[in-house]
């Protein structure tokens, strides 16, 4: 399953700049783009979704495939990427997708120091308590001013030191379906001028320059709002970040 990583009508290329973002059609450098996705099935013929079997490799592991579309143009990135998520399903056709953004909730959980690629990769990684950071997306060179997405589950109670965490207030794992999509020749396409459709990206009102999931932080409504999220006790609409093409 074939995702990519568009800016508006422009291709993401790291750390290119990009106009027109946002309320204030901000320009802004874009240096970081990562997701997980995990729970992912495909429609078949007969309208039920089936799970996706992923393939144990450097970017798939414990339920969760990592889509890397930055090449090391920040000091906090890698040059590898991924743009595909692999597995298998019953034999059949298939015409529809359904996933979540983020990392299943043991797994989020565990040691990152003892975790298989791409789990281990500290630079998507909060704290044991918080776990992954199911989306990155910064802008610049990681100033106090650059602005950043990082989502991530909020509110987690439990020590993972002495036996795990046991909930999260706000699991924070947007849910995709897109009913008309062809494994064989769609793509999944992530937009980041979508996601920040109506966020003030000139203005901080935080103590964060940007959204970094707090439930205190006014920045992340309308970002969350086009993830599909609920944020301060809001209705969550439908997700529009990502699109099948």
């Amino acid at each position: 399953i074939t995702f990519s990583a568009v800016v508006g009508a422009q291709d993401f290329k790291c750390g290119a700049t990009y106009t027109k973002l946002g309320a204030d059609e901000t320009t802004m450098q874009v240096s970081d783009f990562r997701f997980f996705v995990q729970s992912v099935e495909l429609k078949n013929e007969d309208g039920d979704y089936v799970s996706v079997t992923l393939t144990d490799n450097d970017w798939q592991a414990e339920g969760s495939t990592l889509l890397d579309f930055e090449d090391g143009c920040n000091e906090l990135g890698t040059e590898p990427m991924n743009a595909t998520v692999s597995g298998t399903v019953p034999e059949g056709s298939y015409d529809g997708l359904r996933f979540q953004m983020g990392v299943p909730f043991e797994p989020n959980h565990d040691n990152p120091a003892t975790a298989p690629s791409p789990l281990n990769l500290t630079s998507m990684h909060w704290n044991w308590q918080g776990g992954y950071k199911f989306l990155r997306v910064d802008s610049g060179q990681f100033s106090p001013e650059d602005w950043r997405m990082h989502l991530g589950s909020t509110g987690c109670e439990g020590d993972p030191m002495v036996g795990g965490v046991t909930s999260c207030a706000n699991g924070n794992r947007p849910e995709v379906q897109l009913d008309s999509f062809d494994p064989a020749s769609n793509t999944v396409v992530a937009d980041y001028a979508k996601l920040v459709e109506g966020a003030a990206l000139d203005v901080d009102e935080a103590a964060d320059a940007g959204c970094m999931s707090k439930p205190a932080d006014t920045d992340c409504a309308p970002v969350f709002e086009n993830l599909g999220l609920s944020f301060g006790g809001s209705t969550p609409g439908p997700q529009q970040f990502f699109s099948a093409e």
